[in-house]
């Protein structure tokens, strides 16, 4: 088996990350460029509720 290295020992202090910072940033900023998409898409899908459903309501009194 695949014994992991303690995390005492000297030499594995350095590790390497799997992306470079850029990528990471660059990562990070579609990520809440996707947040913000999604919370516009979440406040649109509520007002539309809410004035589709006072509509509803306002027809269905009147007939």
């Amino acid at each position: 088996m695949n014994d992991p290295t303690p995390a005492s020992d000297e030499t594995s202090t350095a590790q390497t990350l799997p992306y470079t910072e850029t990528e990471i940033d660059t990562m990070a900023s579609e990520d809440a460029s996707a947040g913000r998409f999604l919370t516009k898409m979440l406040v649109f899908t509520f007002c539309y509720t809410i004035i589709v459903g006072g509509y509803v309501i306002y027809w269905s009194l009147n007939n």
